[in-house]
């Protein structure tokens, strides 16, 4: 198995005097967001890589660099369809859209590797950073998760976002495909709570026995994060065996 594991590049947020009051608790307080293996089978899907260890997934940022020169040319053929009168602003809006387009460019060449994983076993989550700027990595407890605002009549609102620890906090948006940043992060706490069973969804069936080989030999230690969800095990006999040696 390919090794996800990063190396951690950030220890907590630094004070930058600001407050910020949407901070999104790392607590299962609602049914999360479940992943449905049908997702992960199709040469289409966003997911990479989903087992009990790691999810890794296509991030938006790479998509970027498309986004922004498919905008720009499509700006540019106004320019060539149209009538235009080449006075000072048009000229002006027609270089800025060149520059533009060759910064999408440069950027789509030299840009580094995107990536956005969950690393399970460690505790650690991988997210992008600003442009130019290398991937972040931090521990789960550490790094922090907001939500979108959206227009005003809310379209685009309430996307999970995960906050980079740089001095503006900027956000990468780091849902699992939903619209729901608490169902989103529901389902991203409860798999990153190694000590729980795998999350709902039918795309972790096949990794259930090892997870709960594995926290049996432990001992089957108490949560990390707190939920007001069940998290029974998959079958009844495991419920009471986890019972019988870990007392929950």
């Amino acid at each position: 198995m390919v090794d996800f594991k990063r190396k951690v590049t950030h220890k907590g947020y630094k004070d930058n005097g600001k407050k910020y009051y949407k901070g999104l608790p790392k607590a299962i307080n609602t049914d999360p967001r479940a992943i449905k293996k049908e997702w992960t089978s199709s040469h289409r899907t966003n997911f990479l890589i989903l087992n009990e260890k790691y999810i890794v997934r296509k991030t938006g940022a790479n998509a970027i660099p498309f986004i922004g020169s498919s905008i720009i040319i499509l700006a540019l053929s106004m320019f060539s369809f149209g009538q235009i009168e080449w006075n000072y602003i048009e000229t002006s809006v027609f270089i800025i859209l060149i520059l533009a387009l060759i910064f999408f460019i440069i950027y789509f060449i030299t840009m580094p590797k995107k990536e956005h994983i969950l690393n399970r076993m460690d505790g650690l989550i991988t997210f992008t950073g600003s442009f130019w700027q290398k991937n972040i990595t931090m521990t789960f407890d550490d790094v922090e998760f907001n939500y979108t605002t959206g227009n005003e009549d809310g379209t685009g609102a309430f996307i999970l976002q995960a906050v980079r620890p740089n001095k503006i906090r900027s956000f990468d948006v780091f849902s699992l495909g939903g619209t729901n940043c608490y169902e989103d992060l529901a389902m991203i706490t409860w798999y990153m709570d190694k000590n729980r069973p795998l999350p709902p969804g039918d795309a972790f069936d096949k990794f259930r026995q090892i997870d709960y080989e594995r926290r049996k030999a432990e001992g089957f230690p108490r949560p990390l994060y707190p939920s007001n969800i069940p998290t029974p095990e998959a079958t009844k006999e495991q419920q009471k065996e986890r019972l019988k040696i870990g007392g929950w």
